[in-house]
């Protein structure tokens, strides 16, 4: 078998694990929990799809551009990947540059004529998409389910798309290259590719499956209140002693909505109860009253419970609030042991209410705790 039939087969090989794993991402993953990070991984698995197969179309017909500007698109898939995980964490996702990229690097590929001119620029292409690779490598670090076995196959085959693009960028410039040399890094390309598809698919389909807090988020208020009412009903009969009511609140609401737009305030309100969903224990009660308040119902020793608040504190004011604009965001906390009130729901959301107040009236990014 040739070279020229190995790369037609793997080329053929990806276009079909390309349409599967498209179908199965939309079908499996947009369609049964629609989002707009699913939207995106969506529309990188379409367009996969269709520039492999312009890809294996300009081969069957012989034209090496067409072939080429199948290539070419298909590198802008990774920016796309890395855009979901960004609409997943409730920033701006930045999809155009996917589309930048893409265009980009199609036109790249058809106008560089010259053997060794379409060798470089393939392989900085190469590079370049793996640049988005490995920022999404940062981004499923920061998720709160980053640990999940389902989001290790694509952090692994990331990592090796990283490592492969610089290793034939090195290659490139250390040897001459000429139309034979762009051989091997064709098959690698199409190798890691095939692989990329295949590991991505694993991973976006658990992504998608799950919301960005591990299937956990902000009950409604009336949903809230019945299920913190029975469980603390339950606590006071058992008599445990280690159950608390958080009330959490960003700091200076008004004015940071009156600075920044409702848009904006928006996104700030969904990353910032998503945050608290991931950083109190997983089996704590969360409900949010009104818009960039959140209540929650904890069982945790104080000491325990302090290093939660602590957290929650550290990382609300290292939210990425410069995406949006340039407040610096803060939150306070109210803390109320349940037996200060009798296992009383009502009472307990009213005084950690009060205490979360206190907290942010003395300059706010911090917690005000009343004794039992």
């Amino acid at each position: 078998m040739t070279t020229q039939d190995t790369l037609a087969n793997l080329g053929l090989a990806q276009a079909t694990v390309a349409t599967l794993a498209t179908v199965m991402v939309i079908g499996l993953g947009f369609l049964h929990r629609p989002s707009r990070a699913a939207l995106l991984w969506s529309l990188a698995f379409v367009l996969a799809m269709s520039s492999t197969w312009i890809s294996v179309a300009g081969s069957v017909i012989g034209d090496e551009a067409v072939r080429r500007a199948g290539l070419g698109l298909m590198l802008g898939a990774p920016a796309l990947i890395w855009s979901g995980f960004r609409a997943r964490r409730h920033v701006p996702a930045l999809p155009w540059i996917a589309v930048l990229q893409s265009i980009a690097t199609t036109a790249a590929f058809v106008l560089a004529v010259d053997p060794r001119v379409y060798g470089m620029t393939f392989r900085v292409a190469f590079l370049g998409a793996a640049v988005f690779a490995g920022l999404t490598i940062a981004e499923i670090r920061r998720a709160a389910d980053r640990l999940e076995r389902l989001a290790l196959p694509l952090t692994i085959v990331s990592a090796g798309f990283v490592a492969l693009a610089g290793a034939i960028v090195v290659a490139g410039l250390a040897l001459p290259s000429n139309a034979q040399d762009l051989q091997l890094p064709r098959i690698l390309n199409g190798l890691a590719m095939l692989i990329y598809l295949v590991c991505a698919t694993v991973s976006v389909l658990y992504f998608t499956s799950v919301s960005p807090v591990g299937m956990r988020a902000a009950s409604s208020w009336p949903q809230f209140s019945v299920t913190a009412a029975d469980r603390l009903s339950r606590a006071r009969r058992a008599q445990e002693i280690s159950w608390a009511v958080l009330a959490i609140r960003l700091d200076d609401p008004d004015q940071i909505r009156s600075t920044i737009g409702e848009n904006s305030w928006n996104r700030i309100i969904a990353a910032f109860e998503a945050l608290v969903a991931a950083t109190l224990p997983a089996e704590a009660d969360i409900g949010r009253p009104a818009r960039g308040r959140v209540i929650a119902v904890v069982c945790r020793p104080g000491p325990v419970l302090r290093e939660h608040v602590r957290t929650l504190l550290r990382r609300v004011t290292e939210m990425d609030a410069d995406e949006w604009s340039d407040v610096q965001l803060s939150a306070s906390v109210g803390w109320v042991p349940a037996e200060s009130a009798g296992y009383d729901l009502t009472t307990l959301v009213q005084r950690a209410e009060e205490a979360a107040l206190t907290a942010s009236g003395l300059g706010g990014d911090r917690w005000e705790r009343l004794r039992a």
